[in-house]
């Protein structure tokens, strides 16, 4: 039996609305990087990697034509 009350293996900033947080992060990030803003695009990606790095994995699955999506793709995730 786990020694802290609800050990339950999630991370402890994990939390309601985390991943919709993450996701339109991630959304924003792709959209300045088709706007041609790369600063912004990695800033607003590491971000949303810190907030919920799943979110991200999804967005990306859900923009498959996004040239970042075939970079990771192409480099194994």
């Amino acid at each position: 039996m786990s020694r802290f009350i609800e050990d339950d293996d999630t991370p402890s900033d994990a939390g309601p609305g985390k991943h919709e947080q993450a996701r339109r992060l991630a959304e924003a990030a792709l959209r300045a990087e088709e706007d041609g803003d790369q600063t912004r695009a990695d800033s607003l990606f590491a971000e949303a990697e810190h907030t919920d790095p799943q979110a991200v994995e999804n967005v990306l699955m859900e923009w498959p034509d996004h040239p970042r999506t075939r970079r990771r793709t192409s480099r194994g995730g």
